[in-house]
């Protein structure tokens, strides 16, 4: 809703509540606070934009794992004032002790006498929640120079080696988990230290964003076992496995959802209108949205992931759709798991600027970066200057330090059509797409298939999200496996780490990152 703008400024009252149109929401919070990370014993200073018209913003703060609602927080929360300071707000939290999670609202007074709550809620039961949690936490020492190889799974390999493409789109390729323990000698070659894997539960579909059972592994990708030993056997190499947890919602024939539409205790699991309607992912009517914030849906949801964690030895969750559950949820599932193991890893999707990233600061250890890739594909492209593409940077490490957060970068992943494509299919610039992708902080990604220079004949507007989920193919001899090989061992060889500095050059007028063993890639193509 903050994008709806226009040169007439005026307060309205619509569906969201109250919103200015040229400046966004007329009581704005947007998780503008100090620190991004908030650590034990320091004061947080939280900071609101109102339009004219506001005599008064309060925020109501209670502690505990929740979930809440908005009237148990200000009902039962304590009141900390802001204090007008030019345009803005400011209010301090006080210090905290470590593994506190501070629940808030953000209470304005109009001068008609109405509340109207950040960011952009009218009625008091809709007032925005915000979550952080106080932490001493940082991402896991290994993840500082991971090299994380991403498998879409069911386009991978099985044990009978390479797969054919389908004969449609949405048909099972036959990729498995045991085509991937087959291949973990070539990803030890290439360098690769963790590999995520695209959804493996029990699904309705090739590419399992929709869950039918979140504590099995489907059979077509080989089942509960073929996990055991994939865990097994990649840790004997040293390779970590993260898994796809898609928590934001899941297959409209998963047993909760069933029971849910029956009148069953699950109904408030989901958000079920008596008409037989439904919240969903965007406009997925087969994959129906989770309250999270309901305290049942919300401890079997943090159960699944506990149980792979402590049933099966994984090393992390990447987190589909990080934007679709509360912060109160990631909360709670951070401290879970981190009491577990606090060498599991956890990064969500998020698909925004690092402004709106940051608050996932102590919730999740990190976040993909997608401006990053976009930005190095318009680089690479042409169509955005070295400077412009080092401003990208600078704007993560200043939302929050790469030593407190993983910024997950890549080239492309599976929801898009392969960068090498937009080059024209020259291996040459997706070689210098890599160079730079290992070149900078952050923890480096790349899709399956690179190393084999994969590419597709349909563009995206032709085949959607499905463009890039080509067969791989296994050609050691290909140009591209040498030069990949190359670069990941040049960022393994240097002191490079995720939180290394940028500064300014001003002998080549860009911006510089690191010393890789006295190589340092140049932006400019």
């Amino acid at each position: 809703s903050s994008c709806l703008m226009s040169t007439r400024r005026s307060a309205i009252n619509f569906a969201f509540g109250n919103f200015d149109i040229e400046g966004g929401f007329a009581v704005s919070h947007q998780y503008d606070r100090s620190l991004a990370v908030v650590r034990p014993g320091d004061p947080v200073t939280l900071r609101a934009t109102t339009v004219p018209g506001y005599n008064e913003l309060n925020a109501y703060v209670l502690e505990g794992a929740g979930p809440f609602t908005s009237h148990e927080i200000r009902d039962r929360g304590s009141v900390i004032p802001f204090y007008r300071t030019g345009d803005a707000w400011t209010a301090t939290l006080p210090g905290r002790p470590d593994h506190t999670t501070v629940n808030y609202i953000v209470e304005a007074v109009h001068r008609s006498g109405h509340l109207h709550y950040a960011d952009g809620r009218l009625p008091h039961e809709l007032a925005r929640i915000f979550t952080h949690r106080v932490t001493a936490r940082r991402p896991p020492a290994w993840t500082h120079d991971a090299v994380v190889y991403q498998v879409f799974v069911d386009r991978f390999a099985n044990a009978d080696g390479p797969i054919a493409a389908p004969a449609s789109d949405l048909d099972f390729a036959g990729g498995d988990l045991h085509g991937v323990t087959a291949n973990l000698d070539w990803l030890t070659d290439l360098g690769v230290s963790c590999v995520w894997l695209t959804p493996i539960f029990t699904c309705s579909s090739y590419h399992g964003y929709d869950t039918v059972d979140m504590m099995s592994i489907d059979e077509r990708f080989g089942g509960d076992e073929a996990l055991r030993v994939l865990v097994t056997e990649a840790h004997a190499r040293g390779i970590r496995i993260v898994l796809d947890l898609v928590p934001n919602h899941l297959s409209i024939d998963h047993p909760w959802f069933i029971s849910a539409r029956a009148g069953g205790p699950e109904r408030d699991w989901f958000f079920l209108e008596d008409d037989g309607s439904y919240l969903m992912f965007f406009t997925s009517v087969s994959m129906p949205k989770v309250n999270l914030d309901h305290p049942g849906a919300r401890a079997a949801m943090i159960e699944v992931a506990r149980y792979w964690v402590e049933e099966f030895g994984i090393d992390g969750y990447r987190i589909d759709h990080a934007l679709g559950p509360s912060e109160s949820f990631f909360a709670a599932l951070s401290e879970e798991i981190e009491a577990i193991d606090p060498d599991v890893w956890l990064f969500g999707e998020v698909t925004a600027t690092p402004a709106l990233c940051r608050r996932y600061g102590g919730i999740l250890d990190g976040v993909t970066d997608f401006p990053f890739a976009y930005g190095l594909q318009a680089l690479l492209s042409g169509k955005l200057s070295a400077r412009d593409f080092a401003e990208i940077e600078r704007e993560a490490a200043a939302a929050i330090s790469p030593q407190d957060f993983s910024w997950v970068r890549f080239i492309d992943n599976h929801d898009m059509g392969r960068a090498i494509k937009l080059w024209g299919d020259d291996q040459s610039i997706l070689v210098r797409g890599l160079e730079i992708l290992f070149g900078l902080p952050g923890v480096p990604s790349f899709f399956y298939g690179t190393e084999q220079a994969l590419t597709h004949d349909r563009t995206e507007a032709e085949a959607g999200l499905n463009v890039g989920r080509v067969p791989m193919t296994f050609d050691g001899d290909h140009d591209m496996v040498d030069a990949v090989k190359a670069i990941v061992e040049r960022r393994q060889a240097s002191d490079a780490t995720p939180s290394t500095p940028m500064y300014w050059s001003e002998d080549s007028n860009s911006w510089q990152w690191g010393d890789l063993s006295g190589r340092i890639p140049d932006v400019d193509r």
